[in-house]
């Protein structure tokens, strides 16, 4: 039996290096060897062990809940023709698990499956196995490791796109982390007017302008709010939430959003969070609450942010700070936890 390295996170904060079996591939099936396996929030939430994040993992976890993918293909079955040996791909797992005959896939939200499989052990692994749906090619002059931040940039490039931007809009973005820079270019790929975001590190504030900031507000605070309105010359047609954590983000968007206008939601936060339904209801606001990527029109969230990163008009492969190997795995998450040390967006490398 040849076997694989997998991390395993046993407990929070603590991960243990184990070797279990390697997948095998079959005929509809390819095998990725994993080249760059990025570090999400949502990880470190389960890594810290607290809020709500718990309830949806639990320990050990091996694979310890990767989902940011990006590999070359190694094997790949008889009747597979998408893909061959040697391509280099980032992989949208949600539709390579898709079953592709249900209400969800048909309408394009592929996360939502009613019969979604895993065709083995993701996460922080050394090899996976997919079918050949949903594995993309990765564009000349993108590294295949930096490319697994294609996944959370897809995040925000569908939560843009549900936000329906006509053209001219002001938006506000609250953070300023891979999701918050990444939607912040989508916005004015889309046709935004002007864009504001909010930036807590020094390290998030130098990217905000080659990803479409016209303004940078260095405050995250109570004060923020005024800021941004100024910076924007009124309230905001879009806001785009992108912090969670503990931060008041959302009470935050609900001053910033203009009446009549569209909060998207793309953080975690680790408790409930309160609402005032009065303000929310009295300013006809539309919320949306965007989880991942999936189908929307004729071209996928994945697909169409693998154009945008290509052609630098969202420029997510800069946002890669650091890369270190699996058995340094722990290191690695300390990094990515800690916004002081310059991390934006830290990727593994098995």
């Amino acid at each position: 039996m040849t076997t694989m390295r997998c991390a395993t996170l046993v407990a929070p904060s603590q991960f243990r290096i184990d070797e279990i079996p390697r997948p095998e591939v079959d005929d509809r099936t390819v095998i990725v060897k994993m080249e760059g396996l990025g570090i999400c929030g949502s990880n470190l939430h389960w890594w810290n062990g607290g809020g709500a994040a718990t309830g949806l993992m639990q320990f050990p976890m091996p694979g310890a809940g990767g989902h940011e993918f990006a590999g070359t293909v190694v094997e790949a079955g008889s009747q597979v023709t998408r893909v061959r040996v040697g391509d280099r791909v980032a992989i949208d797992q949600f539709e390579s698990g898709s079953c592709g005959a249900c209400a969800y896939c048909g309408s394009g939200l592929f996360i939502h499956c009613e019969n979604r499989r895993m065709y083995s052990l993701p996460g922080y692994v050394e090899y996976i196995k997919f079918s050949e749906k949903g594995l993309h090619p990765i564009p000349a002059g993108i590294e295949t490791h930096v490319a697994a931040v294609a996944e959370p940039c897809a995040c925000s490039v569908a939560g843009v796109r549900r936000a329906r931007l006509t053209g001219g809009e002001r938006v506000a973005v609250l953070g300023a982390g891979v999701l918050g820079l990444c939607a912040a270019a989508a916005a004015k790929s889309f046709g935004a007017g002007k864009v504001a975001i909010t930036a807590r590190y020094e390290s998030q504030a130098a990217h905000a302008t080659a990803f479409g900031a016209d303004a940078v507000v260095r405050s995250t605070g109570p004060e923020a709010v005024a800021s941004v309105r100024s910076a924007l010359g009124g309230g905001a047609d879009v806001v785009i939430e992108s912090v969670g954590g503990h931060a008041p983000t959302f009470e935050q968007a609900l001053e910033l959003v203009r009446p009549g206008g569209t909060i998207v939601v793309l953080g975690l936060w680790d408790e409930l969070v309160p609402v005032d339904s009065w303000k929310a209801v009295l300013k006809d606001v539309a919320v949306i609450f965007s989880l991942t990527y999936g189908l929307q029109g004729k071209k996928s969230d994945y697909a169409l942010t693998l154009d945008l990163m290509a052609s630098r008009k969202i420029p997510a492969q800069d946002l890669v700070t650091h890369v270190l190997p699996l058995d340094q795995i722990g290191e690695a998450f300390h990094l990515a936890a800690d916004k002081s040390t310059g991390a934006i967006k830290v990727v593994v490398r098995p």
